[in-house]
């Protein structure tokens, strides 16, 4: 994926400066933390570094000032090197401050040495868990956060004997986790920022990286009720199908456009349509603010930018895009009923006239995640050419 700006007004490198001006965009969450996203000028252009992610903000047209975020619809204002982010899918005027700080930014080595795992606990009163993976060079690193459900995706920053900060922005998510390290290698004091409206503390001890220290998730499963779906078109039109035997493989993908996880799973399965021809794929989209005025029409319109910008439509009638419902795990279970529950976003169900009974996957481990994501490439091959089963 790629956020980009393009310059305007005096936001970039004017025309007598270098073309190739690194710096920052730096989010201030607070008085006391920013999370800091390393990038630098091409000419006009802004290019992020998120990880191992390139992002390219796109300039909205006759809009001076601002730039739009590809997939998620989020927008970011920046002149005189100072703006904000608007994430347009949170209620309200939900943003968060920025600006343009330039100046050379780290650029490590190749990644070297063994990867480093904690075992993370988040919170106080209802603790949720994550195992971090984490490779270094210097005191550069990079790595991710999984879960029993799918992975906190590209993160970065910097890990020393004593402390560690990690961030990311990928167009919907606005992360930072920064603790201490303690004599024993753990991570104590702890917390956890996702933009500026939520925090929790967290705490990690390390473990071996070739184990998970995390509990199975609970896996939703078929009730022997017909796999079927109604939905609303990209152009308002109601849709309805069912898996009656027909020829071809149908994967019905549970969404939403607002998912990064379910962003990166839509990669996996671009990747499968030119492997496997008679591969057909439903976006089944579960919507924020459906439920508001004209909420609809925005959701709609918010899922053909995001079926043009991921490249799904050059598929045709293979790949078929709908609006559900809105942005509940229940709201989806109960518009799927062929499914016992919706553990998580995303969800995918693989349906094939030579299998006795659908495949159903829950969550997704994307590219930040390494052998999990080859494992889950493996997966997805399996139940595609033909084999049945849940997990």
């Amino acid at each position: 994926m790629v956020v980009l700006l393009s310059h305007c007004n005096s936001s970039g490198p004017s025309e007598t400066e270098s073309p190739d001006t690194a710096g920052s965009l730096v989010f201030d969450l607070n008085d006391s933390t920013a999370v800091s996203i390393p990038g630098e000028w091409v000419g006009d252009t802004l290019m992020l570094r998120n990880g191992a992610e390139t992002l390219a903000l796109l300039p909205i047209a006759n809009q001076s000032g601002m730039w739009s975020v590809p997939v998620f619809n989020g927008t970011l204002s920046l002149t005189h090197d100072t703006g904000h982010w608007h994430d347009v899918l949170r209620p309200g005027e939900y943003h968060v401050t920025t600006r343009w700080e330039p100046g050379n930014t780290a650029h490590p080595d190749p990644w070297t040495g063994d990867t480093l795992s904690w075992a993370l606990t988040f919170g106080d009163d209802d603790p949720w868990f994550g195992q971090l993976f984490l490779q270094r060079s210097g005191d550069q690193c990079h790595g991710s956060i999984a879960t029993a459900t799918g992975d906190f995706r590209h993160l970065h920053g910097t890990l020393s004997d004593s402390d560690l900060v990690l961030q990311t922005f990928d167009g919907a998510h606005l992360f930072q986790f920064a603790g201490s390290i303690d004599a024993d290698g753990a991570i104590q004091h702890g917390v956890f920022h996702s933009g500026n409206h939520y925090s929790t503390p967290f705490s990690g001890r390390p473990v071996d990286p070739s184990s998970s220290s995390l509990e199975d998730a609970p896996t939703a499963s078929w009730t022997g009720l017909p796999v079927q779906y109604s939905g609303l078109g990209l152009q308002g039109d109601s849709v309805y199908w069912e898996a009656d035997g027909s020829e071809g493989i149908h994967v019905l993908s549970v969404m939403g456009s607002w998912c990064p996880n379910c962003m990166d799973e839509h990669r996996l399965l671009v990747s499968m349509m030119d492997r496997f021809p008679s591969l057909h794929v439903h976006t089944l989209a579960f919507e924020r603010g459906v439920d508001r005025e004209g909420g609809v029409d925005a959701a709609l319109a918010r899922l053909s930018r995001y079926s043009t910008q991921m490249g799904l439509t050059r598929f045709g009638d293979r790949w078929t895009v709908l609006l559900v419902g809105t942005a509940s795990k229940r709201q989806a279970q109960l518009a799927l009923p062929f499914l016992d529950r919706v553990v998580s976003f995303p969800t995918s169900i693989v349906s094939s006239p030579h299998q006795e009974e659908p495949w159903i996957h829950s969550g997704f481990n994307g590219p930040a995640m390494g052998p999990a994501h080859d494992l889950e490439i493996a997966g997805f091959a399996q139940a595609i050419s033909g084999s049945s089963g849940s997990r």
